[in-house]
């Protein structure tokens, strides 16, 4: 089983994205429900993932893509080690016709259902579950973070144009 961390991740980009920015650990980490270090170690993951921007002693200073443009496939591999959603069961008996088949049953199983959990999280955004918070919740990417989307995209349109 996978642990709370990607769900604790979304949390922490909801927060980035609809909290003025910066946001500290400390804050983030209150309304997560968990200490500062736990946020600060998964906010050390998905800066090195390019999700957020961050700086020493200040906290998060925004998204680096806005919400549209950011999936939770990816969120997940940032934070995730990459695994099976199901093991299957070693050591069972050649001897046995069950035994000697069930890997070969269940495995084709596993593997559609990983897929199936894969392009799920691919098809939605982040945008996507900021759109289901409460009215009166801010759904859009507070201003001072903006500036940092538009810095990206530019530096990202000149390195296409270069090539």
């Amino acid at each position: 089983m996978y642990s709370s961390k990607l769900s604790m991740s979304i949390h922490i980009l909801c927060v980035i994205a609809l909290e003025p920015c910066p946001v500290t650990s400390e804050h983030i980490a209150n309304s997560v429900g968990t200490n500062p270090a736990v946020v600060r170690r998964l906010m050390s993951k998905l800066k090195r993932t390019h999700l957020i921007l961050t700086h020493t002693k200040v906290g998060a200073l925004g998204l680096t893509r806005p919400p549209e443009e950011i999936n939770l496939l990816e969120i997940f591999h940032a934070v995730e080690p990459k695994q099976q959603l199901f093991d299957l069961h070693t050591g069972t008996s050649d001897t046995c016709p069950i035994g000697a088949n069930i890997c070969l049953i269940l495995s084709p199983l596993y593997d559609g259902i990983q897929q199936e959990m894969e392009n799920k999280l691919q098809a939605t955004t982040l945008a996507d579950l900021l759109r289901q918070f409460p009215p009166g919740s801010s759904t859009s990417t507070p201003p001072q973070c903006k500036k940092h989307f538009s810095v990206k995209s530019e530096k990202r349109n000149r390195m296409k144009n270069h090539l």
